[in-house]
């Protein structure tokens, strides 16, 4: 069987909940989603300015995939069927230059939904992941975590190196 990003969502969300996971924001590929909400992240210069061109506040927006939270951690990713370089880079890039926009919409988002772990979203550990079909080939970066994806019930965690291995192992088994 191919799989489609549709699969590796499915397939990665599966995993997530059934490993205590709360899926608290996200979006289905093809822009609907019945399970969750869609969390924007920003960019504040652009989307509170008094331009009358409405494209113009979504320039420089990115909508994660999805985002879960287990025990003080949120994990930002980002699904394909294959591995997306793309991906690596606008979470890079979303954990970096544009933290303070991920803060922002998080804690925007937390306030919104009556969600109070993501109020203050300072104190928690953000980790990024990616997730793609088993067939890829990639360069792992140890703050990653990654979902590799062989069919709709088989998922295989390389959870980040970079974090504490007991910590790890409470939150990917």
């Amino acid at each position: 069987m191919r799989l489609t990003e549709a699969h590796i969502h499915c397939a990665v969300r599966n995993y997530l909940k059934g490993s205590g996971w709360t899926l608290v924001a996200g979006q289905f590929p093809g822009g609907s989603d019945d399970e969750c909400h869609v969390l924007n992240v920003m960019d504040p210069d652009l989307s509170g300015d008094s331009c009358p061109d409405p494209s113009r506040h979504s320039q420089n927006k990115i909508v994660p995939d999805l985002f879960a939270s287990k025990a003080g951690v949120l994990l930002v990713v980002e699904m394909k069927p294959r591995y997306s370089a793309a991906d690596y880079e606008k979470l890079r890039s979303l954990l970096s230059t544009r933290r303070p926009h991920l803060l922002l919409a998080l804690s925007t988002f937390g306030v919104d939904r009556r969600l109070e772990h993501l109020e203050n979203p300072e104190g928690l550990t953000i980790i990024p992941a990616l997730g793609f079909g088993a067939s890829s080939q990639f360069s792992q970066d140890p703050a990653f975590c990654y979902f590799i994806v062989t069919s709709l019930d088989v998922v295989t965690v390389i959870p980040p190196s970079t974090a504490d291995t007991s910590h790890t192992r409470i939150l990917f088994g």
